[in-house]
């Protein structure tokens, strides 16, 4: 199984969000700061459906291949 890490490339889009919602923050930009929050809302949302779909077909997947072995035996 290979390990769970943040490659470089996601830490520093996470460092360029928290940048950026910082900067909204000191400028008082409430509008702003509304549109991240709906919009990583959004995605959080999105990326949660996905990762739960990934892992029931990855259940299904392997199920469908046990099944496939123990009829062999």
């Amino acid at each position: 199984m290979q390990p769970l890490a943040q490659s470089l490339e996601l830490e520093l889009r996470e460092e360029a969000a928290v940048r950026c919602l910082r900067e909204l923050y000191e400028d008082r930009d409430l509008d702003g700061l509304l549109d991240a929050a709906l919009l990583l809302n959004q995605l959080w949302h999105q990326q949660t459906m996905i990762a739960r779909w990934f892992a029931h077909e990855a259940a299904d997947n392997l199920g469908e291949a046990w099944a496939a072995t123990r009829q062999q035996d």
